[in-house]
């Protein structure tokens, strides 16, 4: 698997906004920035797009929401041997999963996690 793109919505200082970090090539990517520029909340948000469930409101996906409130989503772009597949999760507020190929939607809620599951080898 290659990570190609990442995507925060609403998630901790990126409160009602989008973060993304995109064009991730191959070989070792280095995310380079003074304290506090979100580093930490971009692998906070992959961490918990792989191992939290969509449903899921423990205190891992609480801490992802910001002091403002909101619905904490992350999308993420990967390349597989059999293409490229876009990951998508959103906790507490309509949540939900879903992957997508194409554009197309080919997995959703359970069977999107169950996706994820055998991917990461879960």
């Amino acid at each position: 698997m290659r990570i190609r793109a990442i995507e925060l919505t609403n998630i901790r200082r990126f409160a009602g906004q989008t973060a993304r970090i995109d064009n991730i090539g191959d070989g070792i990517t280095v995310l380079c920035e003074p304290n506090e520029f979100g580093k930490s909340t971009f692998f906070d948000a992959l961490h918990a797009l792989f191992f939290e469930r969509h449903r899921g409101t423990r205190a891992t996906v609480k801490a992802l929401q910001p002091h403002a409130g909101g619905a904490p989503e992350v999308a993420l772009d990967i390349d597989l041997p059999q293409g490229r597949f876009r990951l998508e999760k959103r906790w507490l507020s309509r949540p939900s999963a879903r992957i997508r190929e194409n554009g197309r939607i080919i997995a959703q809620d359970d069977e999107a996690e169950a996706w994820i599951d055998a991917i990461i080898g879960r």
